[in-house]
C-alpha cells in the first residue's frame, strides 16, 4: 500500500507483532520453504490482521484463512483503509458489509477508514 504512510520503523512493527498480536490474539500461518508468507490474527469477533505476501496474492491463501476463520466463529469484524479497495472488494465478496466509516482521526496513519461486519448464516436441518 504505497500511499499508507510509515509511521513505524520495521522493528517498532516486529516488535508489536511479538509483543502484542502474538499474544492477545490466535495467529495462524501459511509457511512456504519455512518462510511465513501469509498470516490471519484473530480475536473473539475480530479480524486483526490478515496478510498476505504481495508475491503470493491471488493464490487463494487469504481465501483460506478467511473462510478458517468464518468456520471458527459466528461473526466478525475488521477495519480496514477506504483506499484499499482490493481489500473492500476481497471482504465483500466473502460476506462482509460496510456498518461504519470514519475520517481517519482515529488511526495512527490519519487515513478514512471502514469498519465491516459479517454475520453467519445458517440454513434450517430439515
Amino acid at each position: 500500500m504505497p500511499w499508507l504512510p510509515a509511521v513505524h520503523t520495521p522493528e517498532e512493527d516486529r516488535l508489536h507483532f511479538r509483543r502484542k498480536i502474538a499474544t492477545e490474539a490466535q495467529v495462524t500461518l501459511i509457511e512456504e520453504n519455512d518462510c511465513v508468507i501469509a498470516y490471519l490474527a484473530t480475536r473473539r469477533g475480530w479480524i486483526d490482521d490478515l496478510y498476505v505476501a504481495p508475491n503470493r496474492w491471488r493464490s487463494g491463501h487469504g481465501r483460506r484463512l478467511l473462510t478458517f476463520a468464518q468456520a471458527m466463529q459466528d461473526a466478525l469484524q475488521l477495519w480496514t483503509f477506504e483506499q484499499n479497495t482490493a481489500a473492500i472488494a476481497f471482504y465483500t465478496a466473502h460476506g462482509f458489509e460496510v456498518v461504519e466509516r470514519t475520517d481517519g482521526s482515529g488511526n495512527e496513519e490519519g487515513h478514512p477508514d471502514l469498519r465491516m461486519v459479517w454475520l453467519a448464516t445458517y440454513e434450517p436441518l430439515a
